[in-house]
């Protein structure tokens, strides 16, 4: 059986600029500041999985939507991922887009 998982960082996804490009996330970026962060689980960076499904916006933008995970422990039990979302509030997905998932 797999180990259980604590969601790190909310789905995020590429965004148009208004210059009409595709702005993607970082995702390596934001995971390294969050470590920065959360200094107590570096150790634990091999547990952490980011995953990627490829994805088109209802106003037809293909992109990917990426979530990131870490294996469930006491270290992490009760992360809310809400307190670390001003390191990828622009690329976060809106709910509506994800809770099919």
């Amino acid at each position: 059986m797999p180990p259980k998982r604590t969601e790190i960082i909310s789905a995020i996804h590429g965004k148009l600029t208004r210059d009409g490009k595709i702005s993607e996330p970082d995702v390596y970026w934001i995971v390294e500041k969050w470590l920065e962060r959360h200094p107590d689980i570096k150790v634990r960076q091999n547990d952490i999985r980011v995953v990627r499904g490829q994805w088109t916006t209802e106003d037809g933008l293909k992109t990917e939507v990426i979530t990131v995970s870490i294996v469930a422990d006491d270290d992490i039990d009760g992360y809310d991922p809400a307190q670390d979302t001003d390191l990828y509030q622009y690329f976060l997905a809106e709910e509506r887009y994800f809770s099919e998932l």
